[in-house]
Order: C-alpha cells, then structure tokens, then sequence
C-alpha cells in the first residue's frame, strides 16, 4: 500500500483529499503545517509528497528544497490554486516531479496522483537502465516536430512523427508507443478528437497535450477524455527538460 503525505493548511482540503486517496487503497498522512511535515518526512517513508504552496510559516517550496537535499527519489509533487509558468519553473527547477492545479477536479487529482505513484521506480531511473521507449510527436508544424525529435532522441527516446491526426492513428495500430506528444490545434481533426481516437485504439496509451493557447475548458476536457496532462508552448530547452520529459515519464506505460 503506498503511503502519501499531504500538506496543506486548509483543513477542508485536506479532508476532502484524504477521503479520496484513501478509497483509492492509499495509506495517507496530514499535517497542516511545513514544520510538522518536515519531522515526518524525515522520520518516516513516504511514497508521495503532495505539498500545498502556500502555508503558514515556511512556504511548500521550502520544504520542497529541504527535501531534495537528503531525499532525491522520493515522488513530490506541488499544487496551487494560483498556478503560474513561472511557479512551475521554479518549483520544476527545485525538484518537484509534477505541477498540478487546485483548480483540477479532486478525482482528476486522484488520478494523477495515482499515475505519479505507478511511475515511482522509473521517474528516477537513468535514462541507460531502461529499456528504449518509443514516443509519438503529433504536431503540424514540421519545425516543432524536428526540435521535439532532435531532443528526445539525445534523451533515449526512439521518436516517430505524424504531422495531423490520421497519420497519428496510423502510426499506433501499427506500432508499439509508450507515450504520445500531442498539439491540441491542428487542421482536420484537431487534438482532442484525436485524442479520443487514439484512446479507442489503445485505452491505456500515455498522451501529453501541448497548446500554444492556454484553454481552460479545452484542457479539462482533454483530462476528461483520458490525457495525462498539457505543456504550454513555445518550447525551450530548459522548459523541455524540465517539463515535457518528466510528464512523458510519468505518461509511459510501464511494460508493452
């Protein structure tokens, strides 16, 4: 039974959280405060750590960083109610695995926690001590697909390209994809109905949305229908490594 920790000075919330994870069979602790977090965690194992950004004293982000300097694989991951790119770098940048809304429905929430949980042993498995991963970019721009192949590539990733979503369907009846990178606006069939396709062929496919448009309904539906997450383009390198490949990571399934 994985055993998580939340932290999170709002009572309500971490009530209702609490209920939640444990109906999913989760062993799950709570503590309202950075300070009583810190002497769990260093007290006890954890599997996950979900830490609000803001509480009372020290910040989530701080116990983030003074996690990191003794616990290195251990699963963190941040949430906020006023999630920003620039909080997501910042905390990506401070260790956090994962970035997540308090705006997300709390089964979503779930969900993705259960996601990050499942993916524990390979988020910090080294890229040679893991079987080659085969990862599908769907993008209509041929500049977009040559940066994320160039990319991925150096990372260990085997990568394949469809440049709409026919040639995405395609490619995942006849191959064997551990996850899949997909724009959300293209001609013809755009990314969600793409998305549900994909989802049709193969129900436990990992897909990760990009958008260059942040569209609240957009990205609530692409959850909905079965994507782990989304990425905000423009893409850079720094963004890329500490964004779009650890989503993917968590995205992969763990055999084929």
């Amino acid at each position: 039974m994985a055993k998580i920790l939340i932290v999170d000075d709002e009572a309500c919330i971490r009530e209702l959280l609490r209920k939640a994870l444990s109906r999913e069979g989760y062993e799950v602790v709570s503590v309202p405060s950075a300070e009583q977090s810190l002497e769990l965690i260093f007290e006890e194992p954890f599997d996950l750590l979900l830490l609000d950004v803001r509480l009372s004293g020290e910040s989530g982000l701080s116990v983030l960083k003074k996690v990191r300097e003794y616990q290195k694989e251990v699963p963190i991951v941040i949430y906020s109610g006023a999630l920003t790119p620039e909080l997501e770098k910042e905390a990506r940048e401070a260790g956090a695995n994962e970035v997540l809304s308090k705006d997300m429905d709390v089964l979503q929430l779930v969900a993705q926690i259960g996601k990050i949980v499942k993916a524990k042993n390979r988020i910090f498995q080294k890229p040679w001590g893991r079987e080659e991963k085969t990862l599908l970019v769907v993008d209509d721009e041929d500049g977009i697909r040559r940066v994320l192949r160039d990319f991925f590539k150096a990372k260990g990733y085997k990568v394949l390209e469809a440049g709409n979503g026919e040639e995405a369907l395609e490619i995942v009846r006849a191959e064997k994809i551990s996850a899949v990178l997909l724009d959300m606006k293209m001609p013809g069939m755009d990314g969600l109905e793409t998305l549900k396709r994909l989802l049709e062929i193969d129900p436990e496919l990992g897909v990760v949305m990009s958008t260059a448009v942040q569209d609240d309904d957009k990205v609530k539906k692409a959850i909905e229908l079965g994507a782990y997450s989304y990425i905000l383009k423009p893409f850079d390198f720094m963004y890329l490594e500490l964004v779009v490949k650890s989503k993917l990571v968590i995205a992969e399934r763990d055999q084929r």
